[in-house]
């Protein structure tokens, strides 16, 4: 009875289903299916999907009357979506409702053929919408961004410099970039949308991994190996996953890490180098980086002939002996948590890092003290520059 202990049930297996829905100012209200976005790193949604494999009539049903209900109470008018958490045993809670067209709406457009964002401008201009939705097939959305999954999704803003979109039928994609644009660091990492419809759900995963092998992105990190391993999992294939699968998965067993196969420096020419000539292909390692394999791509053509793989903890050196920590990314610092002086083990977050709506923890890779502290809250920092320094306890 005290208000401030607010208790919420805990489901251990969660599939997040959300229910697209459309009310015009009449009082007329339809409910255009459900759409399954349980494949998620860090509760944002990576795979989306319709139907969900799920769901069944039944609770299809029961979803819709719900979903309904709240905007008949709310007297909503506009496109929405009501979102839900659902149980194994069927049971479902809501979440929240966002109050406008959501980035995964195209696969419900797939299924039924409509145009969600007609109709919305049609409810706009205050005309009387009823839709009886007829969905047909199962649609499947891969949400593609500049982020690289070998390094637990850190986000990778920077210059396009290939690009190439599958094609075929029943393949669509939703995107503002190509090569020779830069994706910025002030906005989220998503780049493009890759959608795609087949008869069944397997038709259409088929479709999917067949789509993501066509795409080609050069000069930034991006999911498409994350989806391309995901997509395959027997967990996918047999709907057995749930919102945490993506976390608990890559924890018991490293995303495959093939060599060369880093999207768009194959099969695609890089842009002009500064002597008019064609930029040189890249050399491919695979480095420690804080204990993960990692894809690294070489374009310096002076190391060609020797490269050499980093052997620092991810971080490099600093003339004066100690272990230098960088901003892997540009970047606003949020917070500092250590001081000069400051004693830290190995894994002591330095600071948290802002880039693309993402925060970032920036870990200590060994134990030390901070000799040098060269950030504040506040500060934007690029790519590379000095954050701290971590000299070996007892250095002079």
């Amino acid at each position: 009875g005290r208000p401030e202990v607010y208790l919420e049930r805990y489901l251990e297996r969660a599939h997040h289903v959300e229910a697209q829905i459309l009310a015009d100012a009449h009082g007329r209200f339809s409910f255009l299916g459900e759409r399954d976005c349980t494949l998620q790193r860090r509760y944002q949604k990576l795979v989306e999907e319709t139907p969900s494999p799920v769901v069944d009539a039944d609770l299809r049903s029961r979803i819709g009357e719900a979903a309904l209900a709240l905007a008949k109470e709310a007297g909503y008018v506009n496109a929405g979506t009501v979102e839900f958490v659902v149980d194994d045993d069927g049971s479902f809670y809501f979440l929240e409702m966002n109050t406008r067209l959501q980035v995964e709406h195209p696969v419900t457009e797939m299924v039924t053929g409509l145009d969600l964002v007609a109709l919305q401008l049609r409810v706009a201009l205050g005309e009387r919408v009823e839709v009886d939705a007829e969905p047909r097939g199962h649609a499947i959305e891969c949400r593609l961004n500049a982020e690289d999954p070998h390094r637990d999704f850190l986000p990778g803003p920077g210059l396009v410099t290939a690009y190439r979109e599958p094609s075929g039928p029943f393949v669509r994609v939703d995107s503002g970039f190509a090569r020779g644009k830069e994706i910025p660091r002030d906005y989220d990492s998503l780049f493009a949308k890759l959608v795609v419809w087949g008869p069944d759900r397997e038709a259409a995963r088929r479709r999917m991994l067949r789509a993501l092998g066509e795409f080609r992105v050069g000069g930034v990190p991006t999911t498409i190996p994350f989806h391309r391993w995901a997509l395959e999992t027997a967990e996918f294939r047999e709907a057995r996953h749930t919102t945490r699968f993506v976390e608990e998965a890559l924890a018991a067993a490293e995303l495959p890490a093939v060599e060369g196969e880093v999207e768009g420096d194959v099969a695609v020419e890089g842009p002009a180098d500064g002597a008019g000539g064609r930029r040189p292909q890249p050399v491919s390692l695979v480095v420690e980086v804080d204990g993960r394999r990692v894809p690294v791509r070489v374009f310096d053509e002076r190391l060609r002939t020797a490269p050499q793989a980093p052997t620092a903890r991810g971080h490099g050196h600093h003339g004066g002996g100690g272990d230098a920590i960088v901003a892997t990314m540009q970047g606003t610092i949020l917070q500092v948590l250590v001081e000069e002086g400051q004693e830290i083990e190995a894994g002591d977050v330095v600071c948290i890092l802002e880039a693309m709506k993402m925060e970032n923890h920036v870990a200590s890779t060994r134990e030390g003290v901070v000799s040098e502290l060269h950030v504040k809250p506040g500060q934007v920092v690029e790519t590379g520059q000095l954050i701290a320094l971590i000299e070996g306890v007892g250095a002079a």
